[in-house]
């Protein structure tokens, strides 16, 4: 989760919040050791915290002989942060406390597609889910396939067809609250190593299949997004040298095998005839071999991909997720065959979850990138009083 380093820049208040919300409960001693903080500072933080209804202190049998541990823990329901995924089409939004529980969620076809509108719609989708759960969002965050800079611009957007839109600001004052923007897989990479599978794993990776195939990776609680903000773009790299060729024209990459318009472009063909992802499931169930093929392909594809995470950064955990993943899962073996090849006689067999999702998780991956704002405006709060 996030380093001593990382946490402690923060302010001791905001510090003790990140430290509960991405590690769980800990005592004061785990507390104050992990972030560096002494015995009085911690104390102050703690006390702030508690006065603000934000952490509760509890005590707990120690599992070996002595006195009961005193743990402190983040409060749920105590503040709402608001997640909002948007696709082409729809926008998902949730709330989320601080622990990671969904307190309201909804989804709704987006109105328009240009920027502005957008902006107007998820600011009536706030004070829906204000309505719904009781209290008024602390902030926004919100992922969208897209390349985004700084957490407050986005580059290129190709499904909304947006360049160089400074939406952060237009949600904000649409809204009135703050915002935070970040690719919708590395927001859900986020979410995963903060209350997910990725919460014990360092560094940790993600790896999303569907109308694309994305990639987030996570190191001590951070997600990495790169120089330019493309970290983790895969989805073009060759997996197969004599595979079919995307509508970009790169032969045998990883969107061309395994991403739903892919493998249905790729069915086709063979079938001479369209399907949809549910109908080539039931046919591959049903033995067709050239379902089989296709998603045996599939799964052989993300796995050269897994394997070169494994080889490159040596995750501690990599999941696999996506909402054509379940199409992929009974070729879970093709997969790890294609891993095992890539993997270095020397490293250890990598941890590899495949996990079906919901779009409510994309959108609390959202949510989760409004945490560290929401701290650091209880950590000025603070200061202030």
């Amino acid at each position: 989760m996030p380093s001593r380093a990382t946490l402690t820049e923060r302010g001791p208040v905001a510090a003790v919040l990140l430290s509960l919300a991405s590690r769980g409960p800990a005592s004061r001693t785990e507390l104050a050791a992990s972030l560096g903080l002494s015995a009085a500072t911690l104390t102050r933080a703690t006390r702030a915290l508690a006065e603000a209804g934000l952490v509760d202190e509890s005590r707990v049998e120690a599992e070996g002989p002595g006195r009961p541990l005193s743990l402190v823990s983040l409060v749920p329901g105590s503040a709402a942060l608001m997640g909002v995924k948007l696709t082409g089409t729809h926008a998902w939004a949730v709330v989320i406390d601080p622990v990671g529980t969904v307190l309201a969620k909804e989804m709704e076809p987006l109105a328009g597609g240009a920027p502005h509108e957008v902006a107007a719609q998820i600011a009536g989708l706030a004070r829906r889910l204000a309505e719904d759960c009781g209290q008024e969002p602390r902030g926004i965050g919100i992922s969208l396939g897209a390349s985004v800079v700084g957490g407050r611009i986005v580059r290129v957007a190709p499904f909304l067809d947006w360049h160089d839109v400074p939406f952060a600001e237009l949600v904000t004052q649409t809204s009135g609250l703050p915002v935070s923007l970040a690719n919708d897989v590395r927001a859900f990479a986020y979410a995963e190593a903060w209350y997910g599978l990725g919460r014990e794993a360092s560094p940790f990776a993600l790896l999303t299949v569907g109308a694309g195939i994305g990639c987030g990776l996570v190191v001590d609680g951070e997600p990495l997004e790169g120089a330019h903000g493309a970290a983790g773009s895969v989805g073009h790299l060759p997996v197969a040298q004599d595979g079919p060729a995307c509508e970009l024209g790169h032969v045998g990459c990883a969107r061309a095998l395994a991403s739903t318009p892919g493998m249905l472009a790729r069915a086709a063909q063979l079938l001479g005839r369209e399907v949809d992802l549910d109908e080539l499931v039931h046919l591959d169930a049903e033995g067709d071999p050239v379902a089989g093929r296709v998603l045996g392909d599939a799964a052989r594809a993300l796995g050269v991909i897994v394997g070169a995470l494994v080889a490159i950064v040596d995750p501690g955990l990599v999941v696999v997720s996506g909402e054509a993943v379940g199409a992929i899962q009974p070729h879970e073996a093709e997969l790890y065959e294609a891993v095992e090849r890539a993997r270095h006689w020397s490293a250890p067999q990598p941890q590899i979850r495949l996990r079906p999702f919901t779009f409510a998780d994309w959108a609390r991956g959202a949510a989760t990138l409004a945490v560290e704002p929401w701290a650091l405006a209880v950590q000025s709060a603070a200061r202030a009083s």
